[in-house]
């Protein structure tokens, strides 16, 4: 009556560990600005989401066309919904809040 595990293995595992995957995560990098599609970060991790899951689309996951970067927590919320959890509901104060962290100066102003 459990879940077979084959249900939630990472289908694309065995392609991340190729140095072919290596070599493209470079150039998804490179073309989308080494910032997050979505919104626009540089910092933090970066991944290199399939836009089209490996696990339905196989065929797919060395075409870069199908890849394109995002932080970590764009992923996570793409992913989620994917996996038929609900989107998650913002309200206007948080999506200012998350801005002005965002507008903050990355680097540390000298001292006067």
């Amino acid at each position: 009556m459990g879940v077979k595990r084959d249900e939630w293995r990472r289908f694309s595992r065995p392609v991340l560990k190729t140095r072919r995957w290596q070599v493209l995560r470079q150039i998804v990098l490179e073309r989308d600005g080494w910032a997050c599609v979505d919104c626009g970060t540089k910092r933090g991790r970066l991944e290199i989401d399939h836009v089209r899951p490996v696990r339905s689309n196989p065929e797919l996951a060395f075409d870069p066309a199908n890849c394109a970067t995002r932080c970590s927590s764009c992923h996570t919320k793409k992913t989620r919904i994917e996996c038929g959890h609900p989107a998650p509901i913002r309200s206007p104060e948080r999506d200012a809040w998350a801005q002005a962290v965002a507008d903050l100066p990355t680097q540390p102003t000298p001292a006067t």
